[in-house]
């Protein structure tokens, strides 16, 4: 998302510069706070896009990988990818082991069984990754109550039916002894997926921004909860992913939401967006995001939840409190002046 132009991004741009500076703020953890390799890990939503490139990177990392998702044929097609990767792997990790599971997870009783028989092959879970979701772009009017019901069943109880019983299990025994040790923080960990408009919602995105919000939302509660246990809680929020889910989406995308996108939104690839989180996830975020303009809105709502690189991270937010007064007008304004051009709906014949 690039901000628009202004002389306030001049503070935004004098802040990213003394990021060189402040670095070693990003050092609180001197540890991988996420290892992978020869832990078990549970990917929903990894027969395409961002869930297929975070279950290929674990992969090439050395874990022991369970995709899950609804389409058997494209589910197929990922294993054969990831199976390339650990083949690849053989050497250096050997005994990985993949495990393809089918199943709707927006239903409690399907959650369950994904994570049986995950763990029936590739053993006690370890890391929940969930990626699984998908935008159905549109006007909140025009929208059937059956849309709504799909949003939240997709992006939000296909992740929570599944944590809830990883939780559950994970609590219910002590962590399993780790095949390949080392100095990092081998801590369990439940990793959400949000999206950007957690943070900045659009006109547009009425139907997604709420499960997403909700999912960054129960990240935080959980995130203390969970420090009962012993267990991670997080939640990436990257911005739009070059994949299949997008072209769907832009069938459906409102022009005024594809005219704000296209001056403040640029896709990266899904193998990007996995790189970019994991590396947040290892040095300990509890919110990673992909990108820069991504961190900038985070740093203006990140609100109570732990940041890593504190200095550098405040001074964000101080200047971002600003920028986004512009941002947010910018987007505004882009909306009142399709207003102007098609009137109101019920001047103009639409409603």
């Amino acid at each position: 998302m690039t901000l628009p132009d202004n002389p306030i991004i001049i503070g935004l741009t004098t802040v990213a510069a003394l990021f060189v500076a402040t670095s070693l703020t990003m050092g609180f953890f001197t540890k991988n706070q996420m290892p992978v390799a020869g832990r078990n890990i549970i990917v929903t939503g990894a027969s395409q896009g961002m869930g297929k490139a975070v279950a290929i990177l674990l992969a090439s990392l050395g874990a022991n990988v369970a995709i899950v998702a609804r389409d058997l044929k494209k589910l197929a097609a990922a294993a054969d990818e990831i199976q390339a990767v650990m083949n690849a792997n053989a050497s250096k990790y050997p005994d990985q082991k993949l495990a393809v599971i089918s199943a709707d997870l927006s239903e409690s009783e399907n959650a369950q069984r994904a994570v049986a028989e995950a763990e029936a092959q590739i053993g006690e879970t370890e890391i929940l990754w969930c990626c699984a979701g998908g935008a159905n772009p549109g006007f909140f009017r025009d929208y059937q109550p059956s849309d709504l019901e799909w949003a939240m069943k997709t992006n939000y109880w296909s992740a929570v039916y599944i944590a809830h019983n990883v939780i559950q299990k994970m609590t219910s025994r002590p962590p399993p002894p780790q095949k390949y040790p080392t100095d990092g923080n081998h801590q369990r960990k439940i990793v959400f997926t949000s999206s950007l408009v957690a943070f900045c919602p659009l006109v547009g995105y009425s139907s997604y921004s709420g499960p997403k919000a909700a999912l960054r939302a129960l990240t935080d509660t959980l995130r203390q909860e969970c420090l009962l246990y012993d267990i991670g809680v997080h939640c990436c929020c990257p911005g739009s992913i070059i994949s299949p889910g997008l072209e769907t989406e832009n069938l459906t995308k409102p022009a005024i939401l594809k005219k704000i996108e296209e001056e403040d939104d640029k896709p990266q690839t899904p193998e990007d967006v996995a790189k970019y989180c994991l590396e947040e996830l290892q040095r300990g975020q509890t919110l990673p995001v992909s990108s820069f303009i991504a961190r900038a809105a985070r740093a203006a709502s990140v609100g109570p939840t732990p940041r890593v690189g504190f200095l550098f991270e405040t001074l964000l937010t101080w200047v971002c409190t600003i920028v986004y007064i512009f941002v947010r007008g910018g987007h505004d304004g882009l909306v009142l002046k399709e207003r102007k051009a098609k009137g109101l709906p019920w001047e103009s014949g639409q409603a």
